[in-house]
């Protein structure tokens, strides 16, 4: 499962609302939304947005030492 994947399916499966996501970015909704519904990557940049929004790490969502 890829990254962008796995933090899709977390805020998901954690009741999390997009606008959330949006207002703790501070990206666009539409943005947000093409993220989480998979139509558009996610850049290195906005995957550290989303992490520090979730109060995650990078590795939380990446397959480390595997």
């Amino acid at each position: 499962m890829e990254v962008q994947e796995k933090v899709a399916d977390y805020i998901q499966n954690s009741g999390i609302k997009q606008s959330f996501i949006v207002e703790r970015t501070g990206l666009n909704k539409d943005i947000v939304s093409a993220i989480l519904n998979k139509k558009r990557k996610m850049s290195a940049d906005e995957y550290e947005l989303f992490c520090k929004a979730l109060n995650k790490t990078p590795n939380d969502f990446m397959d480390v030492g595997e």
